[in-house]
């Protein structure tokens, strides 16, 4: 069934499924969250949905972090980010936090960047936190640069110092993506002040790092 997904032949993967069934086979987590990934990119969401909710019983199974975010992401990709959020709420509300990680939170933030939902994002965000799950690397990184890209640069600094302060250390994608968005909006001597700074905090920079510096100081 796996197979199947990465060869983008979904439909063969339900088929599987349904001889796995007939075979008397009995299902187990893996292969439920398997079958939702199967649904979703035959794109048939809303049957992914109402299998994580209701028919993964039938099955003795109880969704984990992952069988949620693989439905989450499909909302989300579909441009139905608030309704992964109103899963997401309701999954926290009757089945606990635990049964989330910051994958789960992530997409959904992602989502509503992509769909310009700037303010959507940075509540998700900071809800989050409120719930006791820590931004990773890649999730700071990201709502960096899409505050960045709507030129949300004090947010973005705010953000990226919060980052720093709660021990996350920032990647070559984090930095340069401040940095150049600093240098783009004509404030090169913010980005020089961070790149010392940053190099005081032994992140080493590369080549793309100095070139947008550099660059960004001849204009």
């Amino acid at each position: 069934m796996d197979s199947c997904c990465r060869a983008r032949r979904p439909d063969l993967g339900l088929a599987f499924f349904g001889r796995f069934l007939r075979a008397g086979l009995k299902a187990n987590l893996i292969v439920a969250s398997i079958l939702l990934k199967c649904l979703c990119h035959a794109r048939r969401t809303d049957e992914a949905v109402n299998m994580l909710l209701h028919r993964m019983s039938e099955f003795s199974c109880v969704p984990d972090a992952i069988s949620y975010s693989i439905v989450l992401k499909s909302l989300c990709d579909n441009s139905r980010s608030q309704q992964a959020l109103d899963l997401l709420q309701m999954v926290r509300k009757e089945r606990g936090a635990g049964s989330l990680n910051v994958v789960a939170y992530s997409i959904i933030i992602h989502g509503f960047f992509k769909e310009g939902e700037v303010s959507k994002a940075c509540d998700l965000f900071h809800e989050m936190m409120q719930q006791g799950i820590v931004p990773d690397v890649v999730t700071y990184s990201s709502v960096i640069d899409a505050l960045c890209k709507v030129r949300a640069m004090d947010k973005a600094k705010l953000v990226l110092q919060q980052m720093v302060n709660n021990g996350v250390r920032p990647n070559m994608y984090t930095w340069n993506s401040f940095m150049y968005s600093l240098c783009k909006h004509g404030r090169s001597k913010e980005a020089a002040e961070f790149f010392d700074s940053m190099t005081a905090k032994g992140l080493k920079p590369d080549i793309v790092v100095y070139s947008t510096l550099l660059h960004g100081n001849k204009e």
